[in-house]
């Protein structure tokens, strides 16, 4: 954990910066989990490119959530 967590959390300026960090990588690993492992169709089908511009936002909500 504090090799995936404590370098993102170090970019983080917001408050709770290793939550933040821990929860980013559970959204990733989430998305990358359905897609890749449970093949979920909807994810398995999408253009990597859309799922990038659907998750992004609230990825961004998470690590930033000043912008």
């Amino acid at each position: 954990t504090t090799e995936a967590v404590d370098p993102v959390a170090a970019t983080i300026t917001a408050p709770d910066a290793r939550l933040r960090a821990a929860l980013a990588g559970a959204m990733m690993m989430g998305i990358a989990a359905q897609r890749y492992m449970l093949r979920m169709p909807v994810l398995v089908d999408a253009d990597l490119d859309d799922i990038l511009r659907v998750a992004a936002p609230a990825m961004r909500a998470v690590i930033d959530p000043a912008t």
